[in-house]
């Protein structure tokens, strides 16, 4: 036994610690057989909760079990299991306030088990706590000020000025938070003892040079059922002083010309045995150097899980290939992917909806691909960029920017780049999507729940993290974004309330895309900037990200945009003009369906190729857990529809192939229906006719007549009266000139119409 247990051990046996877990529990007996419910670390759990979760978790936490707490959540909590294998406790660390929010003994979080544990937020921590900590700044404001300066519902981090998260080390089991307190940098290491049944917490901090005072609210320090947290400080080598205050531990600590390193003890103790608990403290081991932990350590995950890819063997222009994910592993890890990208050499990074980033490579035979965990314990990310070989991770906290210190494949600095975003508990305050512009500035989408500026936006973010703001409003539930070459932008949004369909949307900066709980305006919208294309509901359910191709590797898309259904586990052409300024498209589908629900697609610079990732998390028809795929074009001949335009008199609809002259020109070869949307407050909206916008139906559009024009791929339908339309229904059973049959459903909205095709 150590010397510091051996300590530990004489405390207890002169009664200077508070009573064993075994006397609590014979006292606690009489009231756990009075209750009938199980406890709450019995609670059914969602699957991931049984998985290796790597250590931390990053999520919003309610402190559950005292009734005496105010203001429970902390909305961006890492969760820090703490003791040898993570076993002994664990502590909440607030990333908008730099509080150690609460410490627990031996249970984990308990997580929400809505949607399998993606229903939004709310998972807790249960008492019986080491300590709580006054919601608010962990830290005070130059002026020795604790007040919460936010304004509203208190969300979003403190100004930079006072304080800023940098982000956190992992060492091994250890954790290092750095951040900023009024510019001077500290180092924040928690953990935990545990000898003859007592936790005793200890905070490691390492604080570079300041020529201010700094004052540090540790705990609450009121008594418990367990007793009353006691503070002390270990080897006395700072200038810091502890001291009790309105029901609270403050520490302060004097302006110092070097960097000062400090270890504080929190343990449960009797208040007559305080002071042999703070000359215990004394006693201890000096602080440690925390800066050691900086450099990069021991890796966690050294042995990759090993898959064989399935490449297939179909004979269309375009085929499916699997990056079959590890579903089967030891750990019980899941696999529901929320983003991917691509490094230099061609490996993928590949997010999951539960926390972890993976990097997987072997794509260029597909016989052996290695998946090694590049990183743990983030929060529900649904969005990942590679910029100059850095991984860039969206969580619903904030944009990671993951740093492999020292080569060795894992990440050993999760860097906050931006946590501007502010955050609730909503279900649907989702962050998907990350992208960038060709400057080099960051995008993402943001659903809507959470009564604050941020929610049901598109957000940019700087290209160095430096500030954020709002790009458009009006945003219901985004599963996606995209970025095009050109710099556009474009959100795609799920049907729901004050939205009828789904919608694909080219974004305009300012603009209000109708989802009126989230106009953010201080008078209420009477319309909504209408979207590049609707899509009728049962074509696509539920949307995901959208892509362009700028390759010419790919067959004849070139400068196509693609779009996702993450409902359907569909990819769709978008076939889209400008007429006179005014964006509007058509979209139609691929011949095939993806593994799970596909949502975020990038084009791999390597071959040339795109690859779709994608989860099963709610609604869609997906099968698998996640799906992680390569969209190849094999080189055979591809005949689809390639462009439509709307003119006053008709619409030409352009094709990959040369058509059969007959069928082209035949009326009947095409069955066009339109209807329109009502923009309500209720869940969606039914199809109405034009004709009657009272009843619900379609009408059919009249073909006059259909003429293939000179170059023997395009078409132009002679229609009557054409007029603006939020759907259009384009059918067509055509063969192309070799024979080949080509039937399919164009879906397309009309804003404009261009001069008359003569």
């Amino acid at each position: 036994m150590s010397w510091f247990r051996l300590a530990l051990a004489a405390l207890a046996s002169f009664g200077l610690l508070a009573a064993s877990p075994q006397a609590l529990a014979q006292k606690n007996k009489k009231k756990q057989i009075q209750e009938e419910k199980k406890p709450w670390w019995d609670a059914p759990q969602p699957r991931f909760s049984k998985a290796e979760l790597g250590g931390i978790f990053t999520g919003t936490i309610d402190m559950r079990g005292d009734a005496r707490l105010k203001d429970k959540t902390t909305y961006k909590a890492i969760a820090v299991r703490l003791g040898e294998g993570g076993k002994d406790g664990t502590v909440l660390f607030d990333t908008e306030m730099m509080r150690m929010a609460c410490a627990v003994p031996a249970r984990p979080v308990m997580f929400n088990t809505y949607r399998d544990g993606l229903g939004g937020a709310g998972h807790w921590l249960g008492s019986p706590y080491l300590f709580t900590a006054e919601s608010g700044p962990g830290w005070a404001d130059e002026g020795g000020n604790f007040n919460d300066p936010r304004t509203g519902r208190k969300a979003g981090p403190l100004p930079r000025k006072w304080a800023r998260y940098r982000g956190l080390y992992r060492h091994g089991e250890r954790v290092v938070f750095s951040y900023t307190i009024g510019g001077v940098g500290v180092l924040d290491m928690p953990w935990i003892t545990k000898s003859h049944g007592q936790s005793v917490f200890t905070r490691t901090l390492e604080i570079a040079p300041s020529k201010s005072d700094l004052l540090l609210r540790i705990c609450q320090a009121r008594t418990g059922e367990n007793g009353t947290p006691t503070v002390a400080l270990g080897h006395k080598s700072a200038p810091a002083k502890l001291a009790k205050k309105d029901g609270h531990w403050y520490l302060g600590i004097a302006a110092h010309e070097k960097t000062i390193r400090l270890k504080l003890l929190i343990g449960t103790v009797e208040e007559k045995a305080a002071p042999q608990f703070a000359t215990f403290a004394k006693t201890t081991s000096p602080p440690e150097d925390l800066s050691r932990s900086t450099k990069g350590g021991p890796a966690r995950h050294p042995k990759p899980l090993i898959t064989e890819g399935i490449v297939s063997k179909e004979k269309g222009p375009y085929v499916l290939d699997t990056i079959t994910p590890p579903f089967d592993n030891p750990d019980k890890i899941l696999f529901r992917f929320g983003g991917h990208d691509f490094f230099p050499n061609g490996d993928i990074a590949a997010c999951t909806i539960d926390g972890d980033v993976w990097r997987v490579s072997g794509l260029n035979t597909m016989k052996k691909l290695e998946w090694r965990r590049f990183a743990t314990g983030l929060f529900q990310p649904l969005g990942l960029r590679i910029v100059e070989d850095k991984v860039y991770v969206l969580g619903r906290d904030q944009i990671t920017r993951l740093h492999d210190l020292n080569k060795d494949g894992e990440a050993d600095f999760y860097e906050c780049f931006n946590n501007e975003c502010k955050i609730g508990k909503h279900v649907h305050e989702y962050a998907t999507g990350l992208e960038t512009d060709p400057q080099g500035n960051f995008y993402f989408a943001k659903g809507h729940g959470a009564n604050n500026e941020h929610a049901g936006t598109l957000l940019k973010v700087a290209k160095d993290g430096s500030n954020m703001e709002v790009v458009a409003t009006g945003f219901r539930w985004p599963n996606g974004s995209g970025a095009g070459p050109n710099g556009e932008l474009s959100v795609a949004d799920q049907q729901g309330t004050w939205v009828p369909a789904s919608r694909v949307d080219l974004i305009k900066k300012g603009g209000f895309y109708g989802f009126m709980n989230a106009h953010h305006r201080e008078e209420k919208p009477t319309t909504y900037d209408g979207p590049l294309c609707w899509i009728p509901h049962g074509v696509d359910n539920s949307c995901g990200g959208q892509t362009w191709n700028t390759g010419d590797k790919w067959g004849p898309f070139k400068g196509h945009m693609l779009h996702c259904s993450y409902g359907k586990c569909l990819l769709f052409l978008v076939l889209s003009e400008n007429v006179d300024g005014i964006d509007q498209a058509g979209v139609y589908q691929f011949p095939f369906k993806f593994q799970s629900g596909g949502m975020r697609a990038r084009f791999s610079p390597r071959d040339g190729q795109l690859y779709v990732s994608g989860l099963k998390g709610w609604q869609t028809s997906g099968a698998k857990d996640g799906c992680l795929q390569r969209v190849r074009y094999t080189g055979a001949t591809v005949a689809m529809p390639k462009s439509i335009n709307i003119h006053q008199n008709g619409i030409r609809v352009g094709f990959t192939e040369k058509l059969d002259q007959e069928l082209a020109e035949d009326p009947d070869s095409w069955q066009l229906e339109q209807w329109n949307y009502r923009w309500t407050s209720k869940y969606g909206s039914k199809e109405y006719k034009v004709s009657n916008p009272e009843q619900t139906g379609h009408d059919p559009v009249e073909v006059t007549s259909a003429k293939l024009l000179a170059n023997g791929k395009e078409v132009f339908l002679t229609i009557p009266n054409l007029a603006p339309v939020m759907q259009m229904k384009i059918h067509f059973d055509l063969e192309t000139a070799d024979g080949n049959e080509m039937i399919g459903d164009l879906h397309s909205t009309i804003h404009a119409l261009a001069k008359p095709l003569k």
